[in-house]
Formats: C-alpha cells, structure tokens, sequence
C-alpha cells in the first residue's frame, strides 16, 4: 500500500513539474491587453444585455397570461376588470409588471381594466390581421 502511494505521490509531482501549474499549454498564452480586456467587457455586456431582455419578455408573457385570466374570467362571472386590478394592485402584479419593463401606476391599471372590459383576447388583440381590421375601421370613422 505504501508503495503504490509512494508511486502515485511521484507520478504526481512529476506531473505537476512536467505541466506546471496552470496546465500543459500554460507556457503558450499571450499576456491579456486592454483590448481583450474591453473586449470582453463588451461580450459581457451585451450577454447581460440580451438575459435581461429575455426576461423582460418573459415576465410581459406573464402579463399576457393574466389579462387573458381576467378576460376569462369576465365572459364567466362578469368580474375581469375587478381581478386584473386587483393583481395589477399586489405586491406580485406590481413586481411582475416591473420586471417586465411596466411602471406599475394607476394610469398602467386602468388601462388593463379597459383592456379587459374589451373582452379581446390577447393573442388576437397582438395578431395583425385584428390590427388592420382596426386600423381600417377608424380610418373609415374619421
């Protein structure tokens, strides 16, 4: 036992001279300049750029799921607008809205319940055939 221990603590520090610490191409890399160093700052920041847009887009489909919540719940019991406002008013509606880039304000709530007492659903108030049919309806008012 002593012996294959031995062995192993030779093969080992043999290893560590023959490869030195940082591994066996450590002798080969190129000092960092401050071009690699801003690059890699600007990598960084674009990455951490696009995560937040991700969820950004994330919490805003949550958004999404909610009015459609309400707006159900407004064709079964008629209460749609009262729901979005109070989750527009907690604690979670206002994170939620936050997070996703909305300022949670009073004007923002109202607008929900209006959205809501529409009863459009949101895929179909987001598709733009419903957006030209608009569009051409108050063209045609004005």
């Amino acid at each position: 036992m002593h012996v294959a221990n031995t062995t192993y603590v030779e093969f080992a520090s043999q290893n560590r001279l023959e490869f030195g610490h940082k591994g066996r191409h450590a002798g080969h890399a190129r000092a960092k300049t401050k071009d690699d160093e801003m690059r890699d700052f600007v990598d960084g920041t674009a990455f951490n750029f696009e995560q937040g847009q991700r969820a950004r887009k994330l919490f805003a489909a949550v958004v999404l799921a909610a009015l459609d919540d309400a707006i159900a719940d407004d064709k079964k019991y008629g209460n749609g607008p009262d729901q979005i406002a109070r989750w527009a008013r907690s604690r979670d509606g206002r994170e939620v809205l936050s997070c996703a880039g909305i300022d949670p304000n009073e004007r923002v709530v109202q607008g929900l319940m209006a959205f809501v007492a529409q009863g459009v659903r949101t895929s179909v108030a987001l598709s733009r055939e419903e957006s030209e049919r608009r569009h051409q309806a108050e063209a045609e008012a004005a």
